[in-house]
């Protein structure tokens, strides 16, 4: 089941109008006037549709007007409507072919489309024009980090924050960079500014909110307990109930497994929960939370697949979270307070053992972890569960360990520079160990990952790893053809997080990924605009549970590494 995580919704936002201040490193400054700010007002308050149409006739008056042509863009991106936002980019180039500022917006459409390596030249050739172009470097950083190239995404954000530290959209992806205390305080600062959008200031409240909960306390680190490097769990078998179809499941009928599972005990209680790629950290139903005693901390939204729009949930913390012999202390979970997350008590991400190879061996029903492939300059691997996965435990023990200068002076200086170590060391390029030279690169957005997929003869589209699907999804705009493509009965219901999907069709695909191959005769088709929209990027499909249940999947989080070996059983 896909579901959007707080720091993924807040990435997202943060490419979503990196240009916003941009305009001034390429045009003349001129006062607003009132058609302008009228056209502004729009988009940031989400009148999308009367947004486009002032930006298009400020257009019309001025064929080269750059503070237009931004706003359609971003307009047209906003609406996702990504092939008109590519015309009309690629418009405004051909009559002003050296602007950085449009170069770098025409990355964001790249990116936008999941056009990665288009992406990557136009916000390259934004930064040789100009050098002191903030959005070229917002641009790179973040497909770098989804590269998990994370030592070069901090340097482009470092460089951004160089050349301009007052730019908001500088400003917002800094944020990251903060511990709690300085991060709450540029927060409000930030989310004070006029002109920031109402999606933008409804998603940052919400974390404003946890940070204004947890400023003073400790990390909640999630640190492991038990003397134990690794460990493997049994898989549990988890059916959907007639009236509670979470996933895809009518058209397979009552009785038919939606998923594997884990018995997890947290606070001492035993809560089943479906192991769920598509999902971030752990994610409880309401009734398990309060089986389980947890402590509310701050309100938070969950999305996913549907209509209906996010759910309402909290931030929670667990005091004692046990999988398998691997015992975890004060660890953040969220929880649902809409409809149930799942059949069981709720979902668990397999980003929460992002510190561990994870190896979900579907034919054998385990779940392995294991230390991750150890770069040659490490000494020890990570051992915690990644359930507040925005700032490193290292930076916030740094940061918590200086807040008060020690006695010896030359102490103090060193310690000075902790946090700057703490991220130096969080920061590091992808590592393939020989082993996995020839394991599948992924592209990483937040929890997810998305797989390179070949769709029957198309390009290589990006599919969400997602074992919480029930079975493989297409898109509406994955490129098969048309008269592939039919209506579907009442029969097939899709739900989500947000509700279920209205539209719903079914046609024959093959998929190609990694080594495999697979045709499915009736492969569940919907409209993925609202789930791109909020990822950033082109989701193309699903590789859903039918289809992943006969492989074992190893995941490296940590390096955007996946295997996929088909083992069928005997």
């Amino acid at each position: 089941m896909s579901v959007v995580s707080r720091s993924t919704m807040i990435a997202v936002l943060a490419l979503s109008s990196l240009l916003t201040s941009a305009l001034g490193q390429d045009a003349k400054p001129s006062p607003p006037d009132a058609d302008f700010s009228a056209a502004d007002h729009l988009y940031q308050t989400g009148s999308l549709a009367e947004a486009e149409a002032r930006y298009q006739t400020l257009l019309n008056g001025d064929a080269n007007n750059l503070r237009a042509e931004i706003g359609l863009v971003q307009t047209m991106l906003r609406e996702q409507k990504i092939d008109e936002a590519l015309d009309a980019i690629n418009a405004a180039l051909s009559a002003q072919p050296n602007s950085a500022v449009l170069l770098a917006l025409k990355g964001n459409v790249h990116f936008r489309r999941a056009e990665m390596s288009e992406a990557e030249v136009s916000y390259l050739a934004a930064k040789k024009i100009d050098s002191k172009q903030p959005a070229a470097y917002l641009g790179l950083s973040q497909l770098y980090r989804c590269y998990s190239l994370h030592r070069k995404a901090y340097d482009e954000l470092q460089l951004a924050h160089q050349v301009a530290p007052d730019d908001p959209s500088v400003q917002r992806a800094w944020l990251g960079t903060l511990p709690r205390k300085e991060k709450l305080t540029a927060l409000k600062s930030y989310l004070g500014r006029p002109g920031v959008e109402e999606d933008e200031i409804k998603q940052m409240s919400e974390y404003l909110q946890f940070l204004e909960a947890t400023a003073d306390k400790p990390i909640h680190a999630c640190r492991l307990v038990s003397k134990v490097e690794q460990t493997e769990a049994k898989l549990e078998t988890i059916y959907p109930l007639r009236h509670r179809m979470p996933g895809i499941g009518l058209r397979y009928g009552v009785g038919m497994p939606m998923g594997r599972g884990l018995a997890v005990k947290i606070n001492g209680e035993k809560i089943n929960l479906l192991l769920d790629t598509g999902a971030s950290g752990i994610i409880l139903g309401s009734e398990a939370a309060d089986k389980a005693g947890l402590a509310r901390i701050s309100p938070l939204h969950l999305g996913g697949i549907g209509d209906s729009g996010a759910q309402r949930g909290y931030a929670a913390v667990a005091d004692h979270v046990r999988i398998g012999d691997l015992e975890f202390q004060d660890c953040l979970v969220s929880v649902s307070e809409g409809r149930a997350v799942s059949d069981g008590d709720g979902l668990i991400g397999a980003n929460v053992f992002a510190s561990y190879l994870v190896d979900i061996d579907y034919p054998d029903m385990r779940l392995k972890l294991s230390p991750l492939a150890k770069r040659p300059e490490d000494k020890v691997a990570p051992q915690s569960l990644i359930s507040e996965p925005d700032i490193p435990a290292n930076l916030e023990q740094e940061d918590s360990s200086t807040s008060s200068p020690p006695s010896d002076p030359k102490q103090n200086a060193r310690d000075s520079n902790a946090p700057q170590r703490a991220w130096n060391e969080f920061f590091k390029d992808r590592y393939i160990a020989p082993e996995m030279a020839d394991w599948t690169k992924v592209y990483r957005i937040g929890h997810i990952m998305l797989v390179p997929t070949f769709v029957d003869e198309s390009k290589a589209l990006l599919f969400e790893l997602d074992t919480g699907a029930f079975t493989n999804i297409l898109s509406l705009r994955s490129g098969l053809k048309a008269d592939n493509i039919v209506p579907e009965e009442d029969a097939l219901r899709v739900r989500g997080l947000s509700g279920e999907a209205k539209t719903v069709y079914s046609g024959k695909a093959t998929l190609s990924f990694g080594h495999l191959q697979q045709t499915d005769p009736a492969i569940v088709i919907l409209n993925l605009s609202n789930v791109s929209g909020h990822t950033g990027t082109e989701v193309s499909g699903f590789l859903g549970y039918a289809m992943l249940r006969l492989l074992d999947v190893k995941l490296d989080y940590r390096d955007g590494l996946v295997n996929f070996e088909y083992r069928p059983k005997n």
